[in-house]
């Protein structure tokens, strides 16, 4: 998967920080959160208010096109950004771990299974090694304390890219 990113794949663990960020753990109310807004409001429990609002996750809308609308793709350059939605849209191409699902709508089912659940986990994407053809699909999983130095629940979401072939030459 990662042959879409080309030189621009410096960027991917980036791209993935904007959507760990989105999805992050909730963090404790803030100090004054009994005013107007808690200051500390935001990932996975913004999620789910903005799913619930919005129903940007569903079934029949692509990931690419649910990241799109978060504007998930970076603001670096059009090109990494479009190569990045391009990578998300070939995730159709992909098989899962998840009962026959493709990888594009094993993520999506998968989020809106989680957010609107009532007990919402943190979602951590991230990429596996592909190089072996039988981890060439799309993983979904839940681990414990994915995030070593954090004490949560995660859905984890692994999408399988192989290493670019190195440059030859000087």
């Amino acid at each position: 998967m990662g042959k879409f990113m080309g030189d621009d794949d410096i960027l991917i663990g980036s791209l993935f920080e904007f959507l760990n960020l989105r999805f992050a753990p909730r963090l404790p109310p803030a100090p004054n959160a009994e005013l107007l807004i808690d200051e500390n409001f935001g990932g996975v429990e913004e999620m789910v208010a903005l799913q619930r609002e919005f129903a940007i996750f569903q079934k029949g809308r692509s990931f690419r096109e649910s990241a799109a609308i978060m504007n998930l793709g970076g603001f670096w350059s059009p090109r990494a950004r479009n190569r990045w939605y391009r990578l998300l849209e070939d995730l159709t191409s992909y098989p899962s771990n998840r009962g026959g699902l493709d990888g594009d709508a094993a993520i999506v089912e998968a989020i809106v299974d989680n957010l609107e659940n009532g007990r919402a986990l943190p979602i951590l994407f991230g990429a596996h090694d592909s190089s072996d053809a039988t981890q060439r699909l799309v993983l979904i999983g839940q681990e414990r304390r994915a995030v070593v130095f954090i004490d949560e629940d995660y859905l984890t979401v692994s999408l399988p890219m192989r290493p670019r072939e190195k440059r030859s030459g000087g």
